[in-house]
C-alpha cells in the first residue's frame, strides 16, 4: 500500500470522493439509521456514539430526527479536525455541498419545514465531544452511557477480527441495557480504493457479522445487505454493504 489511510483523511481525499453527493450507498445508510434512531424516540433526546467517526460526524447526524447528545472518536486525528472545522463552519451558516446534500433528503424524509443549512447548525450545536480513540482498545466513556452506538464504514479497517470483536464488546459496555447498535460495513471484499491508492479491508460476510455479533452478546434485530446502484461505488470496493441493527441485552 503507498499510501496511508491518514493521508487521504489528512487531505480531504476520502470526503471528495465518498461524501459530496448522496449516492445510493449513502442514501439507504442514512434512511437506515433514520428509521433506527425514530424507532429509539422520535422526538430525539437520545445520547449517540459515532464510533470511528471519519470526517462524517455531521453527515449521519442529519438522519437522527430531533435534538440528540452526539459524541464520537477516531483514531486519526485529521478526521477529528476535520470535523471541528465543519462544526464550527456550520454554526456560522457555512455548510459544505455535500452535506446540504444529505440534510436536503434527511428532510423530506421527516417532513421538516427547516432549510439543510439550518439542520446542519443544528447538528452542530448538538455535537458535545470528539476524542481521538481506538475502536480495538478501551472507548474512553463510561459503563451504559449511550442510547445508540453507531459506526458506519469503519470495523472493516480493522486489522483482524479479534479487534472487531474487541470493539463490539466495548460497543455493548457502553450502552445502556436495551440499548441499540448500528453497523455499516463494505462487504464481501478485501479492500477500497481512494486517491488512486488501495487500502486492505477484512472481507465481511453477513454469516460472520452474525456470528461475531452474537458473540459479543448482541440480539440481532435486522441484518441486510445493498448492492450498490453506483457503477464508480463498485469499482472503489463500496459494491456490497452489510447493514446491522442489534440490541443490548
Amino acid at each position: 500500500m503507498e499510501g496511508t489511510v491518514e493521508d487521504v483523511f489528512a487531505t480531504g481525499a476520502y470526503w471528495r470522493e465518498y461524501y459530496t453527493s448522496l449516492g445510493h450507498e449513502n442514501r439507504e445508510v442514512g434512511e437506515f439509521l433514520a428509521e433506527l434512531t425514530r424507532d429509539l424516540s422520535a422526538g430525539g433526546g437520545l445520547r449517540i456514539l459515532d464510533a470511528g467517526c471519519g470526517p462524517t460526524v455531521l453527515y449521519w447526524s442529519v438522519f437522527a430526527p430531533g435534538r440528540n447528545s452526539l459524541y464520537g472518536f477516531d483514531l486519526n486525528a485529521s478526521n477529528i479536525a476535520h470535523n471541528h472545522r465543519c462544526i464550527e463552519a456550520a454554526r456560522a451558516g457555512v455548510v459544505d455541498a455535500g452535506l446540504v446534500e444529505a440534510a436536503r433528503h434527511a428532510i423530506g424524509r421527516f417532513a421538516l419545514t427547516q432549510s439543510p443549512e439550518e439542520l446542519v447548525a443544528e447538528k452542530a450545536r448538538d455535537v458535545i465531544g470528539l476524542k481521538v480513540a481506538n475502536l480495538a482498545k478501551p472507548w474512553p466513556y463510561a459503563d451504559g452511557k449511550f442510547d445508540l452506538v453507531q459506526s458506519c464504514f469503519a470495523l472493516e479497517q480493522l486489522p483482524d477480527w479479534a479487534s472487531f470483536q474487541a470493539a463490539l464488546l466495548e460497543a455493548r459496555r457502553v450502552l445502556r441495557l436495551d440499548g441499540r447498535l448500528a453497523i455499516v460495513n463494505t462487504a464481501y471484499g478485501k479492500g477500497w480504493l481512494c486517491d488512486g491508492q488501495h487500502f486492505d479491508t477484512l472481507y465481511v460476510t453477513a454469516e460472520q457479522l452474525r456470528s461475531t455479533l452474537a458473540d459479543a452478546g448482541f440480539v440481532i434485530e435486522e441484518l441486510r445487505e445493498v448492492v450498490s446502484s453506483d457503477t464508480s461505488w463498485r469499482d472503489q470496493g463500496y459494491g456490497r454493504v452489510l447493514l446491522a441493527r442489534a440490541r443490548k441485552t
